[in-house]
């Protein structure tokens, strides 16, 4: 790997609106200068100076100083809102289905009443008809998107030389860089690599091809070849990928009207930029094993929820293909309770950590192979990208070229110094601009991990280990404190996690 091709990840651009200061900061500052100044005039003496400097002195430690990663301006927003909840009583959830009971479809088939958490609320399975099958295509009415789940495999990446991993992730670029075409109405692109408790499929349906049909499945020959199945799965994991394809009906409003408008040309449309996107992946060598049907897309969503329930799940759809999946009704959680550094739902304990650093040095094609193949925690890795058009991508980047350079003249004649810090910014910016005028593709992306557990105990220790596997893979993890209920749903197929 020493010869081959490096990577590199540019630094996290935190723009200000005063030099490098955020609004926060900035409003701080001037509260606490305006307070100081008052303190200053009504004593008018030693002693008022000596406030006004206290005060000052110690809002510059509330806006810089930071703890567990972020200063304690930046906390203020999460603990208000942390305690408004704590009041209003709101940190746990209970579905309204088991107590709404049942009723019979207009085919047969029962309907359930829809429940769904906070940080869920406004989504809607819909089952669009697709060929001769139907797929599901998730609507969130208040952001106005339409999301589509597709199921691959990528192969052993970690197993090839160092030619085929670079020739891979080109054509990986060249599939990210197909969205960022101007007006394309692709908001997001989702890739989900996740680990679950095998559910013993292919035991299971081993066991449903080969078994006697005249042996009733009710009888003990059978039930004791089922438990031996349900006894097995639990030793090994499963290695899930998904992509999470999002098109936004304000992006897409001028193809939405040529095609008629509404849901149905928007599904449409979602399916259309999927069947592109799924062209493309097979062209890059992507195995595609197709769109999520609605049942294998709420049970996507139900598996992250219920890990430890997935067996369960399994087995009682055994010899019933009609059972297969989940009820989109129910792909939520039975019950939830948020703390200020985890999240429980039904059968695990959660705790979600945003990727807060990239590698900061030059890093080959599988630098992320200790996070993802060398860990034996439940633990799923999500990484939410915005492509950007180019045409508004080479703008930005001029932009933010002037503003580096106005920047460093400022600095100049104020006789600051340059900082290493701000020279890889100005670095990356260069660099930015210099690629997007030779045709490449901007994009905007977050990663996020969510470690799950059976108990709380055995999730600070798997957390622990995955933190280690992340360093490894030069990544800097942070905890999201009281946001974890939220920052879940950035790890489920939902297009989430980029404001």
């Amino acid at each position: 790997m020493s010869g081959g091709r490096r990577y590199r990840f540019g630094p996290l651009e935190q723009r200000g609106v005063v030099g490098p200061l955020r609004l926060g900061q900035v409003a701080v500052l001037a509260l606490s200068a305006a307070i100081g100044l008052g303190a200053l005039y009504a004593l008018r003496s030693w002693l008022g100076l000596a406030v006004a400097m206290l005060i000052v002195g110690g809002a510059a430690a509330v806006v810089v100083l930071p703890f567990e990663g972020r200063t304690l301006e930046a906390w203020a927003p999460l603990g208000i809102r942390w305690l408004l909840r704590s009041r209003e009583e709101k940190r746990g959830y209970r579905s309204r289905a088991p107590r709404a009971g049942v009723r019979p479809g207009a085919e047969g088939p029962v309907v359930c009443e829809a429940s769904l958490p906070d940080e869920l609320a406004g989504l809607r399975m819909l089952e669009v008809p697709y060929g001769a099958d139907q797929v599901g295509v998730i609507r969130d009415r208040a952001a106005g998107t339409y999301t589509v789940a597709i199921a691959v495999r990528a192969g052993a990446f970690g197993l090839l030389d160092a030619a085929e991993q670079e020739r891979k992730l080109d054509a990986w670029g060249s599939v990210l860089a197909s969205l960022a075409r101007d007006g394309s109405p692709v908001r997001r692109l989702q890739w989900i690599e996740r680990t679950l408790p095998a559910q013993g499929d292919e035991l299971a349906g081993y066991l449903q091809g080969e078994r006697d049909r005249a042996v009733p499945m009710d009888s003990g020959l059978v039930a004791s070849y089922i438990e031996l199945v349900e006894s097995a799965a639990p030793a090994t994991q499963d290695h899930e990928i998904l992509l999470a394809l999002q098109i936004d009906e304000r992006q897409g409003a001028r193809e939405l009207r040529r095609m008629g408008g509404g849901e149905g040309a928007a599904c449409e449309l979602a399916l259309r930029e999927a069947e592109n996107l799924a062209e493309r992946l097979s062209i890059a060598e992507v195995t595609v094993f197709g769109l999520l049907r609605p049942r294998r897309y709420a049970e996507a969503i139900r598996d992250a929820f219920d890990p430890f329930g997935r067996q369960g799940r399994a087995r009682a759809a055994l010899g019933d293909p009609d059972r297969e999946g989940v009820d989109p009704a129910l792909m939520g959680p039975v019950a939830d309770a948020t703390s200020w550094s985890a999240y429980r739902t039904d059968s695990a304990h959660h705790a979600t950590f945003w990727i807060a650093s990239w590698p900061r040095n030059d890093v080959g094609p599988a630098f992320l192979t200790p996070l993802l193949m060398q860990t034996t925690a439940l633990r799923t890795v999500s990484v939410c990208i915005e492509p950007i058009g180019h045409s508004i991508a080479i703008r930005k980047a001029e932009a933010a070229r002037t503003a580096e350079v106005a920047d460093e003249l400022q600095r100049e004649r104020q006789g600051f110094m340059t900082t290493a810090r701000i020279r890889r910014q100005q670095q990356a910016a260069a660099r930015r601009e210099e690629e997007l005028a030779d045709g490449h593709a901007e994009m905007r992306f977050a990663g996020y991990v969510t470690v799950s557990a059976s108990s709380a105990p055995e999730l600070e220790r798997i957390a622990t280990e995955v933190e280690h596997a992340a360093a490894l893979s030069r990544l800097e993890l942070q905890r999201l404190y009281g946001e974890q209920d939220a920052g879940f749903t950035f790890t489920l197929p939902l297009g989430r996690g980029l404001r």
